[in-house]
């Protein structure tokens, strides 16, 4: 991949750092915050490099097969830190296959002083028992409030030991090998580091990239019941308006035309239609994330179509009011009527997002609501089409200690909403959300999936029997069974109860 990297890299450090994406180039292109931390470590002298798995070619992955980094083509087991970024509970066999592709030894107990000390930052690590095993050490919080000062201390470290006992002591730093609790870390200012994107492919089709990203806020208001990131993202906050007008004027340098607003409720942003205004007077087109319907309106609608927003993403989750409810999710219907109306006069598409198999709601309720509310809205708007996700009970929300919906149940849903929806509609494999509910809120036993999934993450009996052995309908039934119960998120009610559960 040929690439414009816009960060001025003169190491001045003896440590070595490879920053590793364990999927494929477009995720870690579009990660924020793997630019953020990127750009840090260049700027603070450290011999800085990346690599990721292009699981997009995953039929030609083998142990045998060899992973070096984009800059210098070097192999991981070269550097001295090799920091992983755990996006996503289905890329933990991703992260095996690399370490071993990239020639360190998965498990951290067969490492020894010649190879990589192998951190891990990112959302999943408010749990990190499941990759416990494998991880010398988390990294739980956001990236500019201490990573630097643990790496610092790390080179200043004599012995890999020494090193680790050293990490223990740093804010957000949990090492496995040391116990102890830990505590999620956050800044209050957005706008003490540079969010501008340290690199992006030179020609965005060959990455299949359609926007240069740009944040704007962190940590979401509105806490859905069923959403870690809104329980664990730290308190809302949001970049000025100068600080992003800088990333603004950084792509209109790119081979870009379109600038993608990250955050979890853009329109919040108390300075959303400048920064709009901004967008437009560089010439650019907007891009929004998944919006609340309560904050829209048809003017809001029209605002986002002038600014080029071709599709808007409504994050819906049900036709059931009761789910709705449930879920902790005001949906407005007279401003979703209003808005998908808008949306068919200005020629957008819609997209709604869905969430099914929710405990103590019949199936088939469900799936009638769902099904009357897309016909409803296809009525209003014909360009609709529709993703369903089963819900999955996650670490640190008000749903931990809910069982998920059985697969069977799950896979009735879908395939009914499948037949019945008048829209095309994509589905979430209930396999794969069950995997997820497991190493969400599992233990350290559950590091067994990920090893077992490596080199197999296509193979759907190996999920049913894992899924068998980890069931995700038992939940735990109190903090004290909680397997990350020594993760404290700073804001979240400890410990967090179980809702009512309807009859």
């Amino acid at each position: 991949m040929e690439e414009y990297i816009t960060v001025v890299k003169r190491p001045t450090r003896d440590l070595s750092v490879c920053l590793l994406y364990p999927n494929e180039y477009r995720g870690m292109v579009s990660n924020v915050g793997f630019h953020i931390v990127y750009r840090m470590l260049a700027e603070a002298g450290f011999n800085v490099d990346r690599a990721y798995l292009p699981t997009d070619s995953y039929d030609l992955f083998s142990p045998e097969r060899r992973l070096v980094t984009l800059e210098t083509g070097s192999a991981p087991s070269k550097f001295d830190v090799v920091d992983v970024s755990l996006q996503f509970e289905l890329d933990y066999p991703h992260v095996l296959e690399a370490l071993v592709m990239g020639g360190i030894p998965p498990r951290r107990e067969d490492r020894g002083d010649d190879d990589p000390i192998v951190m891990a930052g990112g959302p999943c690590t408010v749990n990190p028992e499941p990759m416990s095993p494998f991880i010398d050490a988390f990294y739980v919080g956001e990236a500019e409030a201490h990573l630097l000062e643990g790496l610092e201390v790390i080179e200043r470290s004599s012995t890999r030991e020494e090193a680790l006992e050293n990490l223990a002591e740093i804010p957000g730093f949990y090492v496995p090998a040391v116990g102890g609790t830990v505590e999620r870390v956050h800044v209050e200012d957005l706008d003490s580091h540079d969010p501008r994107p340290a690199f992006h492919p030179s020609d965005p089709s060959a990455s299949g990239l359609k926007a240069y990203p740009v944040e704007i806020q962190r940590g979401c208001p509105y806490r859905c019941r069923f959403c870690m990131g809104g329980w664990t993202s730290g308190p809302p906050r949001f970049r000025s308006l100068e600080s992003v007008e800088k990333v603004l004027d950084d792509a209109i340098g790119s081979p870009y035309d379109t600038v993608a607003l990250i955050g979890p409720s853009p329109l919040d942003h108390p300075e959303f239609w400048d920064i709009v205004e901004k967008v437009k007077e560089r010439g650019l087109r907007l891009s929004v994330p998944s919006l609340r319907v309560s904050t829209l309106d048809a003017e809001t609608v029209k605002g986002l179509a002038s600014a080029g927003v071709g599709t808007l993403t409504l994050a819906v989750e049900s036709g059931h009011p009761g789910i709705r409810e449930f879920l902790g999710k005001d949906v407005p219907m007279d401003l979703l009527r209003e808005t998908v109306e808008t949306a068919a006069d200005l020629r957008l598409d819609v997209k709604l997002y869905l969430i099914i198999g929710v405990p103590g709601f019949d199936p088939r309720e469900e799936v009638k609501a769902n099904v009357e509310l897309v016909r409803e809205l296809k009525r209003l708007n014909p360009r609709i089409r529709v993703s369903v996700n089963p819900l999955v009970p996650k670490a640190h929300t008000p749903f931990q200690f809910l069982p998920m919906t059985d697969l069977e149940t799950l896979t009735f849903i879908l395939k009914e909403l499948d037949r019945k929806i008048p829209a095309p509609v994509s589905v979430e494999d209930p396999l794969d959300a069950g995997i997820q509910c497991v190493l969400s809120r599992g233990g350290k036993e559950t590091s067994e999936i990920p090893e077992k999934l490596a080199w197999n993450v296509g193979n759907r009996g190996l999920k049913r029997d894992l899924l068998r052995r980890f069931d995700p309908t038992e939940a735990p039934s109190s903090p004290e069974e909680l397997p990350y119960r020594h993760v404290k998120v700073p804001g979240v009610p400890e410990p967090i109860r179980s809702l009512p559960r309807r009859a």
